[in-house]
């Protein structure tokens, strides 16, 4: 990926995959812990963060249809790369559910991989969504393909209602009137509540669809403010329900925004911050595989008692993974292109 116009996606890229590691450190889980009774400013403040750790992999899918939804491509092509994709995601499952086990045994993972009485996904689940793009990519370019302005914005309408409005609408009618009201289960639109299928559409469509004066007319300080107000409605619809659970409408509009708002931010940088930003966010892929590797061999060092210290260092652990991790795939890449690449 060369710099310009793509510099934004490999800034994305580099937020999210610090999200993604970090969303697996103990710093991260301990922001979801409060008392029982009144939630107070910290607390508060602990859940505001977690719910901004959310955007991680939506915004993974979202440069994954920018970069992949632009061209047709062949079947020999799409299964070639999943091929490529699934190996050597099964190799780095396996080391890594060996060091987090301390044991080694192939033929046992590999048959309760099979049987599905093992999470082998573990945390490259992301990774394998990813594989699962790419056997219906061909569907989704024909979808893609012919996506308009107002088809980019009726999908944004319709998750914003689906999602968000009428979530948080039966969770206030339920908290008054002590009922149990939701959208029926059966209620499926893949293309707008299914993540690794909306975003990826969306993000296409954003990115390639939209013209950039339709995106980047948008005022910085309202996108901060829409992305603060839903993290906010996102609290607090997370405390009313009492089950820590989230709506996933109120992390698609902090998405959106944030997604513009760095498009935005990066549209107007030097060729040179679009190199260097360029050159880190191709470091990303070798980051994810190599973090939950790096995890079990060096997270005892960053081990820290507290709530604040333990936060504190969760995000040096992260920075620490992501500077091993891509030093290793800087130099895994130098390697194969001297001496496997004409």
């Amino acid at each position: 990926m060369g710099s310009g116009r793509f510099a934004h996606l490999d800034l994305l890229r580099l937020i999210a995959c610090f999200l993604v590691v970090f969303n697996h450190t103990q710093g991260c889980i301990k922001l979801y812990e409060y008392g029982s009774g009144a939630v107070t400013f910290p607390a508060f403040v602990r859940l505001f963060i977690a719910m901004t750790v959310k955007i991680n992999v939506p915004v993974f899918y979202m440069i994954t249809g920018s970069l992949l939804l632009n061209r047709d491509r062949g079947y020999r092509e799409i299964f070639g790369r999943i091929s490529k994709m699934f190996s050597i995601l099964l190799i780095f499952s396996i080391v890594s559910h060996a060091l987090y086990k301390g044991e080694f045994y192939f033929p046992g993972f590999i048959r309760n991989f099979a049987s599905a009485t093992v999470d082998g996904a573990g945390p490259y689940w992301y990774l394998y969504s990813y594989l699962g793009i790419l056997l219906v990519l061909p569907f989704l370019r024909s979808i893609a393909a012919r996506m308009n302005t107002r088809d980019v914005s009726y999908l944004i309408g319709a998750r914003l209602v689906i999602g968000a409005v009428i979530p948080m609408l039966f969770l206030i009618a339920n908290s008054i009137v002590d009922s149990n009201m939701y959208i029926a289960h059966e209620f499926q639109p893949a293309m707008i509540i299914v993540d690794c299928v909306f975003y990826p559409l969306v993000g296409y469509g954003i990115d390639r669809c939209l013209e950039e004066k339709e995106t980047l007319n948008y005022n910085r300080i309202f996108l901060a403010f829409l992305f603060v107000t839903a993290d906010i409605l996102g609290v607090v619809a997370m405390l009313i329900s009492g089950n820590g659970e989230s709506f996933d409408g109120f992390v698609f509009v902090m998405v959106m925004s944030f997604f513009v708002f760095i498009k935005k931010s990066v549209s107007k940088s030097s060729h040179c911050a679009d190199g260097i930003i360029s050159a880190l966010g191709a470091l990303t892929f070798g980051i994810y595989l190599l973090d939950p590797i790096i995890g079990p061999l060096c997270k005892k060092l960053f081990d820290f008692k507290g709530d604040y210290k333990m936060f504190w260092s969760s995000i040096v652990y992260c920075l620490f993974s992501m500077i091993v991790g891509g030093s290793l795939t800087f130099v895994f890449k130098g390697f194969k292109k001297k001496f496997f690449q004409k």
